[in-house]
C-alpha cells in the first residue's frame, strides 16, 4: 500500500466532531470528563496510605461508569451507584473515587439521587483521612462538569435544530422562487397567446371583410363595365391582386392562430378549473398538430369531469406523450368501484354515458383509439398515430 492511499484512508477515518450526531458528541465528552476526573483521583492516592481498597474502588468506579455510559436501564444504573455508596459507608477508601460517582449521577432527574454522594462522605468523617476535603472538592467540580457538559449537549442540539429549520426555510424558500418564476413565464406565455389571438381576431374581423368587400366591388364592376374590355381587363388585374392579397391575410391569421394554440398552457388552464385538488400533468410533447392538440383537450376535459362528477378519487395523473409514431394520452384516478378488479376491463360503447362516446368519437376522428376501464382506478387510454393525423391537418 502506498503512502498516498494509507494517508487518504486515515483521513477518512478521522471525521470531524461537527459531522457527528449530537448524542455521540455529548458520550464522547462524558468520557472525556471521566477520564479526567479519574486522573485527578489518582493524583490524591499519594498522598495517603495506598492499599488494595483503592484498586477496588478504583475498577467499582469505572464500572459504575460505563454503566451509566452504555446501559440505558434505569435499574442497572441506580443499582451500580448504589453498590458503590454502599460499600462507601463502610470501606472509607471508596471516598477517594466519589467524584466519579458524583458525576454520573449528576445527569439524573431528582436531586435527591443527584447529590446522594454526600451521604458516604460525611460517613467517612470519622476517619479523618486527608483526601475528604480534596475528594469533596472534586466531588463539586464534578458536579459543575456534568452541568457543563449537559447545557454543550443541549446548547448543541438546539443550534443544529436550529440550522435544520434554517435548510428547509431556505429550501423552501428557493423552491418559492422557482414556483414563482414558473409562473411567471406562463403568466406572460399566456399573455403572448391571448395578444397573438387578438391580433389573428382583429385581422380576420377587420382586413379580411374589408378586402372581401372589395372583391365583391370589384366583380360587380366587371359585370357592370362587361362590354368595355381595357376596364373589364384592369378591374381583373385588381381582382387578382385583392384575392392573392385575401389568401395571404386568411394564411397569416391561420398561422398566427395555430401559434396562438399552446396545448401544454390549455391543457393546466383546463386542470386548474376541474374542481379537483390534486391533478398532476406529465407533458413530453414537441409538436402536435391542431387537430390531435383540440381533441386532447377535449377528451381531458371530459375525463376530469367525469372523475369530479362520478368518482371518489382524491388524485389523477394526466399524461400526454409523444413516441414516435404516435401520441398516448392516459388520464388515471386512484378511486374504487364495487367489485373492480386489478385488471383492466373495456367499457362496451353502447353502455358507456354520453361523455365517453363523446370522447371515443373524438379520438375516433383523429385515427386514434380509446380504451376505458378499471387499473386501480379508473383509466381512459387513448393513441392517435401520426400520420393520419398530419393528413387531416
Amino acid at each position: 500500500m502506498s503512502w498516498t492511499s494509507s494517508g487518504s484512508s486515515f483521513c477518512r477515518v478521522l471525521v470531524p466532531r461537527c459531522a457527528l450526531p449530537p448524542a455521540i458528541l455529548m458520550a464522547m465528552d462524558r468520557v472525556i470528563d471521566e477520564i479526567i476526573l479519574v486522573a485527578l483521583c489518582l493524583l490524591l492516592l499519594p498522598f495517603a496510605a495506598f492499599s488494595g481498597a483503592h484498586v477496588a474502588a478504583l475498577l467499582c468506579a469505572i464500572v459504575v461508569a460505563c454503566c451509566f455510559d452504555v446501559y440505558p436501564h434505569a435499574r442497572l444504573r441506580f443499582a451500580a451507584a448504589g453498590a458503590y455508596e454502599l460499600a462507601a459507608l463502610f470501606v472509607p477508601e471508596f471516598s477517594a473515587l466519589l467524584p466519579v460517582v458524583a458525576y454520573v449521577l449528576f445527569g439524573e432527574r431528582f436531586w435527591l439521587v443527584r447529590l446522594s454522594w454526600i451521604m458516604p462522605l460525611a460517613a467517612a468523617l470519622r476517619t479523618q483521612d486527608v483526601l475528604l476535603v480534596p475528594a469533596a472538592v472534586l466531588c463539586a467540580a464534578a458536579c459543575l462538569m456534568a452541568w457543563r457538559t449537559k447545557r454543550a449537549g443541549e446548547e448543541r442540539e438546539r443550534y443544529r435544530a436550529l440550522r435544520d429549520e434554517q435548510q428547509e426555510a431556505s429550501l423552501s424558500l428557493a423552491n418559492k422562487n422557482r414556483e414563482l418564476m414558473a409562473a411567471q413565464d406562463y403568466e406572460v406565455r399566456l399573455a403572448t397567446l391571448s395578444e397573438r389571438s387578438r391580433i389573428a381576431r382583429e385581422i380576420h374581423d377587420n382586413v379580411g371583410h374589408l378586402l372581401t368587400r372589395s372583391v365583391l366591388q370589384v366583380e360587380a364592376l366587371q359585370v357592370v363595365h362587361a362590354d368595355d374590355e381595357c376596364v373589364r381587363g384592369g378591374l381583373a388585374s385588381v381582382g387578382a391582386t385583392l384575392h392573392e392579397a385575401m389568401d395571404t391575410v386568411r394564411k397569416s391569421v391561420h398561422d398566427l392562430h395555430d401559434d396562438a394554440f399552446d396545448l401544454r398552457a390549455r391543457l393546466e388552464g383546463v386542470i386548474g378549473a376541474c374542481g379537483l385538488d390534486d391533478v398532476r400533468l406529465v407533458y413530453d410533447v414537441q409538436d402536435v398538430p391542431l387537430p390531435v392538440a383540440y381533441g386532447v383537450v377535449a377528451v381531458v376535459r371530459e375525463a376530469l369531469s367525469n372523475v369530479a362528477k362520478h368518482s371518489d378519487a382524491t388524485r389523477v395523473d394526466v399524461s400526454v406523450i409523444e413516441y414516435p409514431a404516435l401520441y398516448q394520452l392516459i388520464v388515471q384516478d386512484n378511486g374504487s368501484r364495487d367489485g373492480a378488479r386489478s385488471t383492466a376491463v373495456d367499457v362496451p360503447t353502447a353502455q358507456a354515458g354520453i361523455g365517453l362516446q363523446t370522447m371515443e368519437e373524438r379520438v375516433s376522428s383523429l385515427g386514434g383509439r380509446l380504451r376505458t376501464g378499471y387499473r386501480k382506478g379508473f383509466r381512459v387510454f387513448a393513441t392517435v398515430p401520426k400520420e393520419p393525423s398530419k393528413e387531416k391537418s
